[in-house]
């Protein structure tokens, strides 16, 4: 199971840690422990690895990371741009969180993976709902650092005739984590790379309290649905780890 989560070699080394430009948390960098990390599946095909944490304030803070594209783009850890083959983004966070946890890629994270009961959003229900879902048991009870930025977006909602998500007009702000590190204030690439600890502070001090505007005025960049393959493919997906 483990060389189903492993990038192949020819994708580009692409870091994550970039200074850049729910609301519960404000952009900053935030001690946390990681209360639950399962896996699930779109309709798309597409695999999303589906964080909850806390922080020292008792604050939760949901994440969904995509790891997998949709049937569309062939349910892939990574994707193909200008010829050369990326991580996809959130492959590359969720690979971050490991190291920083575990000190292991998530190729290795995903060997202690166990099916457990789980609090699920159901949109046709409305609410959360008790589902079994693949729980990633390494990470379970871990304490990591975690660069949060507060992120504004279009709303969406989905077109019945395409099968896409479509902007509403409307907007709401998000918590986004954009990379991971230890409780010694490592990055996962200075762990990785035996580099000093220096990054989380020169990110801290240009992002601390700021908001970024993702909405469809200032797009320019690639969706994530785009990299993704979020279509309505209804074919079977490579991965069987959601089968009954």
């Amino acid at each position: 199971m483990a060389d189903e989560w492993e990038l192949p070699d020819t994708v580009e080394t692409q870091s994550i840690e970039r200074l850049g430009g729910g609301f519960a948390w404000e952009s900053a960098v935030h001690d946390c422990n990681i209360k639950m990390v399962y896996m699930d599946q779109a309709e798309s095909g597409a695999v999303s690895f589906n964080l909850e944490l806390t922080n020292a304030a008792g604050k939760t803070l949901k994440e969904r990371l995509w790891i997998k594209s949709g049937n569309v783009k062939g349910n892939k850890t990574y994707y193909t741009k200008d010829g050369k083959n990326y991580p996809l983004p959130g492959y590359s966070v969720a690979d971050s969180l490991c190291i920083a946890a575990t000190g292991n890629h998530l190729k290795t994270c995903m060997e202690t993976v166990e099916k457990k009961a789980v609090q699920v959003y159901d949109s046709k229900e409305g609410k959360e709902v008790q589902k079994t879902r693949p729980v990633v048991m390494s990470l379970i009870g871990k304490a990591v650092k975690v660069a949060v930025h507060n992120i504004t977006e279009d709303k969406r909602k989905k077109n019945d005739a395409t099968g896409d998500y479509e902007p509403t007009g409307e907007t709401r702000t998000i918590n986004e984590c954009k990379f991971f590190g230890n409780m010694d204030g490592k990055t996962a690439e200075e762990i990785s790379s035996g580099a000093d600890a220096t990054f989380f502070d020169k990110w801290a001090e240009k992002n601390t309290g700021v908001t970024i505007d993702k909405t469809s005025k200032n797009a320019g960049q690639a969706s994530a649905a785009a990299i993704m393959g979020g279509g309505t493919n209804s074919a079977k997906p490579a991965s069987t780890m959601f089968d009954k």
